[in-house]
């Protein structure tokens, strides 16, 4: 006799006592809670399981891009909100779809469960089959990226899992790249350029190409007017705009004459053209500096600390000829004397003329006549290129590297060049570009440049800044005119601003002894200036309405770290190996692109 037959006998049977007409009574409601607690899982894990087919397609969604990882990203994302066996439920197997529709990138997510009852099975229902499902997809929208990537020695350096930053950097990379082209060769929607930088940064063919003034630099940007090495020419590096000194804290005050930190393009507003990035012929000498001297001096003071042969990091031999060794003609005299060379020559080979009785090694002599030049006369000079010491030694002086910054020399920077330091050409914002072209860049074009010279933040953010904001001049076409591109600004680094303290030194800004952006020659003071004019870079690219994000790979330095956080707030993201790189940038391209559900 069945359960539900014995009920209703009992029912009918009025000939007992009062206690089991009570027991009858109380079947319904033990009935009626066990069925209440019973919906109650059903509705527990069908709301659980929602939540993970909704997590699992977002998840999905995102990953859209790496066909080898997107799966998994599903699966994990589900588990991860319904633990295995939850309230009883069967194993459960997420099934996840991607498809691409009409240029949608779409991803369904299903999930199907038996959930047994535990206390409904008394009157017959075994089990509950619970199904769900999720669809999310990606609604493309005009966006523009800037991207700045930190390219100095340091980033040949190695993060825990044994691979160099920059290799973990590449991938973290290629990763952003995925996920923002979703599964796609090109997208037509997506802009996005990259800016490299060292202590310069490589914009002049950009420049060039939209036609932004150049300050020519005689005997360097026109070389081969004098029928120079070609390696003796520009490749395209920059140094600072004209500024003013020691600017404040507040990166919201605007500073009149600071053009160093604004969109406003050299050639504009009466500003003058871009100024080349030039590296002098100069060395560390073993007297501890690298010449500069303004007390008498003999040709030994100048030997280099390196040999022309030193391949270490540390190397600070940066001396090359104007003028092939044994060539005959007079090249080397006059580029020595043009505007590129003849005051950086004055400057280190003074030294000399402060020993009168030995007026035959003099690299500073009178113009009229080749004569004794005193320093500081009003008399006319020149530069006497035949007299610099060691110029004709095979040990430390060499030809000027023509091959520099190819894979050849496997990418990194081979001394001596005009050009030390400066990375590869910068890339502008186009749109439709093949993914395979930003995936060259960054595997061909982003490299670690050795020997390390220091960390100059600022002249990459302010020329990825420019680059990105002033579409007016840096043209492109967007896709859908009816709406406004998101813009983001992607800048990363592995370490502090740095300028090594050495007198041989030179970047963006010179020589600390410039002073061009403060009235103290040491390293502190020029740091802290950097970093204030990073700011203010940040804080004007924020008022553009423009996204930015800030990812720094190892620990950051104290001085570096409160004007990231600043700047970018919760967007500033500190990594410390390849993994969390990687993550970073998934991060941030994930926020880049539209997604959202749809059922």
């Amino acid at each position: 006799m069945g359960l539900r037959q014995a009920f209703s006998r009992l029912v009918q049977d009025r000939s007992g006592a009062t206690l089991p007409m009570m027991a009858v009574g109380l079947i319904p409601a033990l009935a009626a809670i066990g069925s209440a607690v019973d919906v109650g899982r059903i509705y527990m894990v069908r709301a659980q399981m929602q939540a993970g087919v909704d997590a699992g397609a977002m998840a999905g969604a995102r990953s859209f891009g790496l066909t080898d990882q997107r799966v998994e990203q599903v699966d994990n994302y589900f588990y991860a909100n319904v633990p295995t066996g939850y309230l009883g439920s069967a194993e459960m197997d997420p099934a996840s779809d991607f498809q691409t529709v009409q240029g949608v990138n779409r991803v369904k997510v299903d999930a199907v469960t038996d959930l047994p009852m535990a206390f409904m099975k008394i009157f017959g229902f075994g089990t509950v089959q619970i199904a769900v499902t999720a669809t999310a997809e990606m609604q493309p929208k005009p966006l523009e990226v800037m991207v700045v990537l930190d390219n100095t020695g340091s980033m040949e350096e190695k993060v825990p899992e044994g691979t160099t930053r920059i290799y973990a950097l590449q991938q973290a990379m290629l990763d952003f790249n995925n996920i923002l082209h979703q599964g796609q060769d090109s997208r037509a929607d997506l802009a996005m350029g990259y800016v490299t930088y060292t202590v310069t940064t490589n914009v002049g063919a950009v420049l060039n190409k939209y036609k932004i003034p150049v300050a020519q630099r005689d005997g360097f940007t026109n070389v081969a007017a004098y029928g120079g090495d070609p390696a003796l020419g520009w490749m395209g590096c920059v140094e600072n705009d004209p500024t003013v000194r020691d600017l404040g804290t507040d990166p919201t005050t605007i500073t009149p004459g600071a053009f160093d930190v604004d969109k406003v393009l050299p050639g504009e507003d009466g500003r003058p053209g871009v100024r080349p990035y030039h590296f002098p012929p100069s060395a560390q000498t073993k007297t501890g500096m690298g010449g500069w001297f303004i007390t008498p001096q003999l040709p030994a003071n100048y030997q280099p600390i390196h040999t022309r042969s030193e391949k270490g990091n540390g190397r600070r031999n940066n001396l090359y000829r104007l003028q092939p060794l044994n060539a005959t003609g007079t090249l080397g005299q006059t580029l020595a004397n043009t505007a590129a060379y003849r005051q950086h020559f004055y400057d280190y080979y003074i030294g000399l003329n402060y020993q009168n009785s030995s007026q035959t090694d003099d690299v500073i002599v009178r113009e009229s006549d080749g004569g004794y030049y005193k320093p500081g006369d009003a008399a006319a000079w020149k530069v006497d290129y035949s007299r610099i010491p060691y110029m004709t030694s095979t040990t430390y002086w060499d030809t000027p590297n023509g091959n520099y910054g190819y894979p050849a020399q496997g990418r990194n920077l081979g001394m001596p060049t005009p050009n030390w330091q400066c990375p590869s050409e910068a890339m502008d914002i186009q749109y439709g570009r093949l993914k395979k072209d930003y995936d060259d860049y960054i595997n061909v074009d982003n490299h670690a440049l050795m020997p390390a010279s220091g960390t100059l933040h600022h002249i990459g953010m302010l020329w990825g800044y420019r680059l990105l904001t002033r579409d007016d001049i840096f043209t492109r076409t967007n896709p859908v005119p009816s709406e406004e591109p998101i813009k983001a600004l992607v800048f990363m680094t592995d370490g502090e601003t740095q300028a090594a303290g050495e007198s041989a030194w030179y970047g963006a800004y010179g020589a600390l002894r410039d002073r061009r952006i403060s009235t103290s020659d040491t390293a502190g003071a020029f740091k802290n200036q950097v970093m204030r004019r990073f700011a203010r870079v940040c804080e004007n690219a924020k008022r553009d309405n423009i996204r930015v994000y800030i990812v720094s790979l190892m620990k950051g330095s104290d001085d570096a770290n409160p004007v990231f956080r600043a700047c970018a707030g919760s967007n500033y993201l500190q990594t410390s190996n390849q993994t969390q790189i990687q993550n970073a940038f998934r991060q941030i391209a994930v926020d880049l692109v539209d997604l959202h559900l749809t059922q």
